[in-house]
């Protein structure tokens, strides 16, 4: 049954809601400073009298006839509460804003869901197309501009794997050969360029002109406290014996002769008992080997050094040669002679710049070039034809014959070490005059084997020479299997930094070169890569020219000049790669 009150109590309960809200906005008007959670804490507090009241009307409740008048009818808490909830509504409205329906993302947020997607997408394929790449893509076995081999994957073996070292050498494998190794290199080279270098504390960068083009060398000669006379071994009477030093006339008698002397001095105690070599106008040659005490290094980076002399910037190698090797390349030679008896062989261990350029006082080792170049020639038999570089180069000495920041001598250079190696052997010369000379800008070894920012931009003159007369050059692999003909100086192919791979392309190849000559004089050249300069030199004077790189050669040495009828073996390099283990690759591809 439905509850109703009177008129009276209608009214009384309106006085008292009207009393309430009077109370309300007095309490708000005096304390607006107090925070809305206190407020609205005691906007829920019951007045005591509508508490009353509203017990009074639940305890007295009268059954009373139904009113037509239901105007009259007032739910009060309902009325209250919907005030409360209107206000707290409207604060709530104000303090936060409704969150965004589900699915009702902004268009900008989508861009950039899309953006992040699209390069996790990118990035994944870029790593898995470089994944890809590495293990399909060919592997390089050996380095061009490093001229080396590279790392070969190892051998299995139980007490490789516990030590770790077969784990190790695998690795090794993986860094060591990249595909496309040199290229990589080179493209970070070239991308360093753009940042500049650092040069006394200052940071340059953009097109800076060179220093020095190459085209005015220093003077090599400059006095020193260690002349070196140019002397020539004596030619021993038994060809199994190691011809000896001459030696001074103060202990010529307690010399003793069974064995090699040390020429390891740079002294001139040999120059009593000798005679100096002149040059064609009849005047003694005297080397000096050059000095700088004030000589400044720059940088240095194993053997590789750039150091400044009388205002020039220089970069070459320190020698590091080990004479413990020299008995076993001067042993190879030896047995290379003893089983090719009817054919002319020659020896050549050349000097580089170190001897003809780079300060004395910058030299620590115990033993120079020239003194070890002068040690192995006295063990090897007489039967065995000597070309000594320092006599072919010192009367050329003001000439172009070395780079100033490359450790590979000038063409010219080498065109005058195989005019030596082509008097000894009784063969025509063609004149320099009759090549065709070109001239490139170059960047040194040097750089390109440290990246030194004080190189950068320190380019010179590379000048080659190509020979006129009718030749073919025919390339094959290591194992002797043609693989294309192809110029023997390509031109077209010439790069700044690898410019001394300009002769015949690459040392890994063996290369067979038949020209117009016609004399029936074939020559096998076997060397390191310092030789290559003089092969283009020799064109006119050989009729059949084999070059091979000990290093890249899978055949019998030995069996091979037999097949091809050589009768003449040129045997050429630095000192330093005689004395080190370029006489093992000798020894092995004597005996395959």
């Amino acid at each position: 049954m439905a509850d109703y009150i009177n008129d009276k109590e209608l009214e009384e309960i309106n006085e008292i809601y009207r009393q309430k809200l009077e109370a309300q906005k007095h309490k708000k008007s005096d304390k607006k400073a107090k925070s809305a959670d206190k407020a609205d804490r005691k906007e829920h507090i019951p007045d005591e009298k509508t508490d009353k009241a509203e017990k009074r009307d639940k305890n007295e409740k009268i059954d009373k006839p139904a009113k037509t008048d239901t105007t009259r009818h007032i739910d009060v808490s309902k009325t209250a509460d919907a005030e409360k909830s209107e206000k707290t509504g409207k604060r709530s409205q104000s303090e936060k804003k409704p969150a965004p329906e589900k699915g009702s993302d902004s268009k900008e947020d989508k861009t950039k869901r899309l953006g992040y997607k699209i390069n996790i997408g990118v990035c994944a394929t870029f790593f898995a197309v470089v994944v890809v790449c590495l293990l399909v893509l060919p592997r390089p076995t050996v380095s061009e501009s490093e001229k080396r081999e590279l790392a070969k994957f190892p051998e299995f073996s139980w007490e490789d794997y516990w030590s770790g070292k077969y784990t190790s050498d695998i690795s090794n494998f993986f860094n060591d050969t990249v595909p496309f190794r040199d290229e990589f290199k080179q493209l970070g080279a070239n991308f360093r360029t753009l940042f500049g270098f650092s040069l006394n504390g200052a940071t340059l960068s953009g097109d800076i002109q060179n220093v020095n083009s190459g085209s005015s060398q220093t003077e090599v000669t400059t006095q020193s406290t260690k002349p070196i006379a140019i002397v020539t071994p004596a030619p021993s009477t038994d060809s199994d014996t190691p011809s000896e030093v001459p030696a001074s006339s103060d202990n010529s008698d307690n010399s003793d002769n069974s064995k090699p002397a040390d020429t390891g001095s740079d002294s001139s105690d040999n120059s009593d008992s000798s005679t100096p070599e002149s040059d064609n106008s009849g005047s003694q040659l005297q080397f000096t080997a050059p000095s700088d005490p004030d000589a400044e290094v720059l940088y240095e980076e194993g053997t590789q050094i750039v150091y400044r002399s009388n205002g020039t910037l220089y970069a070459g190698a320190l020698y590091n040669g080990r004479r413990a090797y020299a008995e076993d390349y001067a042993a190879s030679l030896n047995q290379l002679k003893e089983q090719l008896p009817g054919v002319n062989l020659y020896s050549m261990t050349a000097l580089t710049q170190n001897t003809f350029i780079t300060p004395s006082e910058l030299n620590t080792g115990t033993y120079t070039e020239r003194a070890d170049a002068q040690y192995i020639a006295n063990m090897l038999s007489s039967d065995i034809k000597v070309i000594d570089t320092m006599e072919a180069l010192l009367p050329h000495r003001d000439e172009d014959i070395y780079f100033l920041r490359d450790c590979h001598w000038q063409q010219l250079g080498a065109y005058y070490a195989a005019e030596s190696l082509a008097k000894a052997a009784g063969v025509p010369f063609a004149d320099l005059s009759t090549y065709e000379k070109y001239e490139e800008d170059c960047l040194g070894s040097v750089y390109v084997n440290t990246k030194y920012d004080g190189l950068m931009y320190e380019g010179e003159t590379f000048t080659y020479y190509v020979p006129q007369n009718d030749y073919l050059t025919e390339y094959y692999n290591s194992s002797y299997e043609f693989q294309f003909d192809y110029p023997l100086i390509p031109r077209s192919d010439y790069n700044a930094t690898s410019f001394y791979s300009l002769f015949m392309v690459a040392d890994s190849y063996i290369k067979h070169i038949t020209t117009n000559v016609g004399n029936g004089r074939v020559l096998v050249v076997v060397k390191d890569d310092y030789p290559s300069a003089m092969i283009p030199c020799l064109t006119s004077s050989f009729e059949e020219i084999y070059v091979i790189d000990a290093r890249y050669c899978n055949f019998n040495l030995v069996d091979f000049c037999k097949e091809k009828g050589a009768t003449d073996v040129f045997v050429g390099m630095t000192v330093e790669s005689a004395l080190s283990d370029f006489g093992t690759y000798l020894d092995y591809i004597m005996n395959l």
